[in-house]
């Protein structure tokens, strides 16, 4: 196990935001950073790993692309107005999920997440 993993697979839950400690990315000066559980429930119980999707601090972007769903600082714990980029999706074990749920995604912004993936794969 790496710093920053859980000795104990955490229980997390579709919508929920972790911090996720994303491997192959040792200069993100980030890291952990925040991402959304997209994944579904049944999944998240019996897999060993979660489909997520990462967050970003807004100010990093000139352009919102209809990928990107933004999210206003206060939403599911986050501390600055961000946005979720969905092209970016990731399955990563549940070991990089560090310490516990920041908060939770509104149902309605959840959908529109899943309707940004799908604009960046269609």
């Amino acid at each position: 196990m790496t710093s920053g993993q859980n000795k104990h697979r955490p229980d997390p839950r579709r919508g929920e935001v972790w911090l996720v400690d994303f491997p192959n990315r040792p200069d993100d000066p980030h890291l952990p950073r925040p991402a959304v559980v997209i994944s579904n429930d049944r999944h998240n119980e019996f897999s060993p790993t979660v489909i997520v999707v990462p967050i970003f601090n807004d100010a990093d972007f000139k352009r919102l692309l209809p990928s990107h769903i933004p999210l206003a600082k206060g939403t599911a714990g986050l501390i600055k107005d961000s946005r979720v980029l969905c092209e970016h999706l990731a399955s990563v074990d549940k070991n990089r999920l560090v310490g516990v749920a920041l908060g939770k995604i509104p149902s309605t912004t959840l959908t529109g997440i899943v309707q940004g993936i799908k604009k960046a794969v269609e």
